[in-house]
């Protein structure tokens, strides 16, 4: 069903709309970049086929956005923001397809527009977005090549999962999910070479990530495998919670009164049972170890899209408090964006880990003397060093001195290459491990740099030192963890 021209028209505004809003409200707020984004601009600036814990496909698009509109916070997220609007797009294509109706489509908008989750990971350059992307256009397609009678949609599906592989490797969970379903249900598919013809595409899309990994000793598999066996414990009702918070509370209360029940139709059940089958996994999980926030965002994607259809069909009542819960999404997102206009301090904002990074940096570097390197202790800190650091870019490294897993540092020239020079070491605490003094002739006394805003409340204080003469290498732990 091709869009009217209204249609065609708002979903074109949507690009425009999204960038223009993103890049005002990231500057309202103050958000620069999280430790996650400013990592993966240092990948950009050393380009490759993939990297230890993601693919390659987000630094190549930062590194294509500074490439033509140059350096800074709006020109890194930019990719982020189109992409945004890219996935809404999708969302209201698909929606309009499953229901063929126009509200549908305009409903599966709204609530990924809305939903806190969503919205907040839209504003970073993050490989959440991407993944979001790559899986509503993979689910989309195989849903048309299995109940629209488009076989040639296969290769879009074979396509966006590979894109999503060159995006982060999650993207597996959504065929895997299909794949009992396809052999109950639609066995003979698996005969069509259209199929085939998609598995052979997608690994094509992703043999850079395969290629890089044969050799690296397959990295970013073992790193992922580390977040299967996971660490640290959780309850599920404490998973199921949080996303509950994160999805928006009112709206995922309405969304679960009318999708409890299994769909009538088989194309939709399609929808439902691969959502619930992905979120079955990250429920189960939650029993062993952790779940971030943002790891199971994918699963209500197709979900969003059933429920888009269903809420013309809601009960008088029900619609009402659907209202009332898309406005109770936005205004909740107020506070964690202007958390002083709320009264809460710069030590509770939600925030504050994206934030005053740029002044913490330039004062550190105002305040000690000329050196030759920047180090710190872990991939966080050196990530915003590196991207925050004024003027002439200065090699940042990371010092292993206890127990941490591997980063992408580990793969690049490192200490060893800064012998016999002077470094300034940046840490987040006064602490000074022993093996210092052997690796270097002499370190000065730890000097704090005290960040405040403009009510002189405090948002952090880092320290650093001057360390003398590198000249042992040998000193340092090495990791024990993917």
């Amino acid at each position: 069903m091709i869009p009217n021209r209204s249609d065609r028209l708002g979903l074109a505004l949507l690009i425009p709309a999204l960038v223009g809003l993103s890049a005002w409200l990231t500057h309202a707020a103050g958000l620069e970049l999280h430790f996650d984004e400013a990592q993966y601009w240092e990948w950009s600036q050393r380009l490759d086929w993939s990297y230890y814990s993601k693919g390659p496909l987000v630094a190549w698009l930062i590194a294509l956005s500074e490439g033509l509109f140059g350096h800074g916070e709006w020109q890194t997220r930019l990719p982020a923001w189109i992409i945004h609007a890219f996935w809404l797009m999708l969302l209201y294509g698909m929606a309009r397809d499953v229901w063929g109706t126009r509200a549908a489509g305009w409903w599966a908008v709204l609530i990924g527009f809305s939903t806190p989750l969503y919205f907040a990971l839209g504003l970073v350059m993050t490989t959440d977005i991407l993944l979001f992307t790559c899986w509503t256009a993979g689910l989309w397609c195989m849903y048309r090549a299995l109940y629209k009678n488009r076989p040639l949609a296969w290769y879009g599906a074979g396509a966006a999962f590979g894109a999503g592989a060159l995006t982060k490797l999650s993207i597996a969970l959504l065929p895997l999910s299909a794949l009992p379903l396809i052999l109950f249900f639609h066995r003979r598919a698996l005969l069509n070479k259209h199929v085939w013809g998609a598995v052979g595409l997608m690994v094509l899309v992703m043999s850079p990530m395969l290629l890089w990994n044969m050799t690296h000793g397959w990295l970013m598999f073992r790193h992922e495998m580390h977040h299967v066996e996971g660490e640290g414990r959780a309850l599920p009702i404490e998973f199921l919670l949080g996303q509950w918070g994160a999805l928006s509370p009112i709206v995922a209360i309405v969304a679960l009164s009318a999708l409890w029940r299994r769909p009538e139709t088989p194309d939709r059940r399609f929808l439902w049972w691969t959502a619930l089958l992905v979120l079955a996994f990250f429920t189960f999980k939650s029993i062993s170890a952790k779940v971030q926030l943002n790891w199971p965002a994918p699963v209500y994607i197709g979900l969003i899209v059933l429920f888009a259809g269903m809420v013309p069909r809601l009960r008088p009542v029900w619609r009402k408090t659907l209202y009332a819960g898309v406005a109770f999404s936005f205004l909740i997102m107020a506070p964690i964006f202007f958390p002083s206009t709320f009264g809460i301090p710069p030590t509770k904002d939600p925030m504050r880990i994206s934030k005053a990074w740029q002044q913490s940096v330039a004062e550190i570097k105002a305040a000690a003397p000329r050196t030759d390197f920047v180090f710190t202790h872990n991939y966080q800190l050196a990530a915003e060093l590196a991207y925050y650091w004024p003027g002439e870019r200065i090699p940042v490294h990371i010092a292993s001195f206890g127990q941490r897993r591997y980063n992408q540092h580990d793969l690049w020239p490192g200490l060893e290459s800064e012998m016999g020079r002077d470094g300034l070491y940046v840490s987040d605490s006064t602490n000074l491990p022993e093996m210092f003094t052997k690796a270097f002739a002499s370190c000065g006394e730890a000097k704090p740099v005290e960040v405040k805003n403009g009510k002189g409340e405090r948002i952090r204080t880092l320290y650093f030192r001057v360390c003398k003469n590198y000249r042992d290498n040998d000193v340092w732990l090495p990791p024990v963890g993917y």
